[in-house]
């Protein structure tokens, strides 16, 4: 019976069925570094590999796990190993490894087999373990990168017709990632763009400038590594979703022949957009930018976020057309590709502070992911963070700003009135300006905290500023918008709202609040619901859908809402609470006051 041994992406033992044999996972790697070997493989090197340095108890282990091994087939004559007083081999015919063999004659099917292992990578999950094993497996995957270079330049030097371009492209991308100084790879990659005949006829090649900066080249140690994340089309991938997918695929290529930039694997970027882990990711992998990009029907919306700040620095939209030729899609990438250079340049200086005090943007990035629920203890976590990060780096301003957040967030939660919080709010805010007045995130607190004090100009005025600083920041506009309807300009509100939604796709509940609040005042109770439906949790909302369904006449849903919320804020005062809440014109107040009152609150 012949076994397969599946090294890449993961690492198991299948049965000729396809089934997985269990065996222990240490088993499994020892397997794959006898299969490597080709030799017999004493258990005195075997113990001392796996186990350093514990000295007999390293030959226990090994039988142990040599026993557990053998259990795992009924019939010992099927064990893929021969296990010996001394040395352990391979049972001749046994074993198939999923690793590219020296044997493959056609460059073209080697080239495909190489990046597949390259981009999956060899025992990805131990690649990371210290001594002889993290050293062997950083070998194997050093040794397959280096077959796919020399088997990429015998394949261009070739220069067959048959050997697809696509898979020539995809090589010399993965080559990139792992060595951006690698200029013959790099010669190899523009010339498969510039090629004619990687395009129709009559279509000109088109360039993939460098930013004109005046500055000297960054260093290739210290090169920004971006992910691009590309649209989730699924099985709805026809027409413009095919579009969107070349449009990256095109932009990915542009971006791995500069020289100012690294490009992640796209088995990498894969990973990464399935994760909502953002410390781990930056931890994992390296990346300081993601392209974010999501279609939207004919649209296609990208996002440049620089992910240590969870900050969005660029962003645009195009209208996609699956008739679009491919020269247009090119410009369109070309387009893409120098505002981010651009971008990533501008963004020098924060750069620099992550690389320099990294565990205080992870702190940081841990606070922001604790704010992603509305409620008192995910606040105070995020607040441990915000702290945690602040004692790493007393000037990070991002920090300062997400300790103003929390305290204003609890001030609305509570609904108590609390002055201090916001006094205190406020002042973190100017503190983080002081620090760093051209960063948008101390300006949009420092204009929340203003705003439920009811300096409502002073708080507009700020939000302004934190929109001109950047605008793409959706928290600043969500916050401007919040503003707006407080200001007694509900319409201008909701228009603002669904912007800071449009940017953040996957928008925190906050905004569907904000929303719903702004409808409210334009009397749209039924659209103010549906916001409110899309929250994740609704809980917070309770007050506001149950004046809502108080102007409804929804007697019965409007008590329901009331009673959830009394349940959190048994002290809630109606009069008190409304007096507090700031609103520039009196009738928001009364029409507010009349839901309430509608939904069973008591007012005086």
């Amino acid at each position: 019976m012949r076994f397969r041994l599946v090294t890449l992406g993961s690492c198991r033992l299948e049965d000729k069925s396809g089934h997985s044999v269990n065996v222990p996972a240490a088993a499994l790697i020892m397997l794959a570094y006898v299969q490597q070997r080709r030799a017999p493989v004493s258990r005195r090197e075997l113990a001392d590999v796996f186990w350093p340095g514990a000295g007999e108890a390293a030959a226990t282990n090994l039988r142990s796990m040599l026993r557990r091994f053998q259990l795992a087939f009924a019939d010992q004559g099927n064990c893929p190993l021969l296990i010996g007083p001394g040395e352990i081999e391979l049972r001749p015919g046994m074993l198939e490894c999923d690793l590219p063999g020296t044997e493959e004659a056609e460059l073209g099917i080697r080239l495909e087999r190489l990046s597949d292992a390259v981009s999956r990578r060899f025992l990805p999950t131990d690649a990371g373990r210290p001594g002889r094993i993290g050293r062997w497996i950083a070998e194997t995957h050093l040794g397959l990168v280096e077959d796919l270079r020399s088997t990429l330049l015998a394949c261009h030097a070739a220069n067959e017709a048959s050997l697809s371009r696509i898979a020539l492209k995809r090589a010399a991308s993965l080559l990139l990632e792992e060595d951006p100084r690698d200029e013959a790879v790099r010669a190899v990659l523009a010339s498969l763009i510039d090629h004619p005949h990687s395009r129709p006829a009559g279509l000109s090649a088109v360039s993939f400038p460098e930013p004109q900066t005046g500055s000297s080249p960054v260093t290739s140690t210290e090169l920004p590594r971006v992910a691009l994340l590309p649209p989730d089309v699924g099985t709805q991938a026809q027409g413009s979703g095919f579009v969107a997918n070349a449009l990256i695929e095109d932009l990915t290529i542009g971006l791995c022949t500069s020289r100012n930039v690294t490009v992640v694997a796209p088995y990498t970027a894969e990973k990464i957009r399935a994760s909502s882990d953002k410390v781990a990711l930056l931890r994992q992998h390296h990346v300081l930018y993601a392209l974010d990009t999501r279609r939207s029907g004919d649209w296609l919306f990208a996002q440049l976020i620089f992910l240590p700040a969870d900050e969005v620095v660029w962003a645009t939209r195009f209208r996609l057309e699956a008739s679009d030729t491919v020269q247009q899609r090119l410009e369109i990438a070309a387009a893409i590709q120098t505002s981010i250079v651009e971008r990533m340049h501008k963004s020098a200086v924060p750069i620099e502070g992550f690389r320099a005090n990294p565990d205080a943007y992870f702190s940081y990035l841990s606070g922001l992911q604790s704010l992603s629920q509305l409620s008192l203890p995910s606040l105070r976590r995020a607040r441990k963070h915000f702290r945690e990060a602040l004692r790493s780096d007393k000037g990070l301003a991002l920090a300062l700003a997400g300790l103003s957040r929390t305290l204003t967030l609890e001030w609305v939660l509570t609904a108590q009135g609390d002055g201090e919080l916001l006094a205190e709010a406020e002042r973190l805010a100017k503190r983080a300006i002081e620090i760093d007045s051209s960063s948008a995130s101390g300006f949009k607190e420092l204009g929340v905290s203003q705003l439920y004090k009811g300096a409502i100009d002073d708080s507009l005025a700020a939000l302004g500023e934190a929109e001109r600083l950047s605008p793409h920041y959706a928290d600043a506009i969500y916050g401007h918008a919040d503003s707006l309807t407080h200001a007694s300009q509900p319409g201008a509100a909701l228009e603002k709202v669904n912007l800071a939604i449009s940017l953040n796709p996957m928008a925190p509940d906050i905004y569907y609040w904000a929303a719903a609040g702004a409808s409210y005042f334009l009397q749209d109770f039924q659209q103010a619901l549906s916001f409110i439906d899309r929250m994740q949790d609704r809980q917070p909302a309770s007050r506001l859908a149950a004046a809502c369904h108080g102007m409804l006449g929804d007697q019965a849903r409007a008590r329901s809402h009331r009673n959830r919320f009394l349940a959190d804020n048994p002290t809630f005062e109606l009069e008190q609470w409304l007096a507090m809440v700031p609103h520039k014109e009196k009738w928001q107040t009364e029409l507010y006051r009349e839901g309430l009152l509608r939904a069973g609150f008591k007012g005086d």
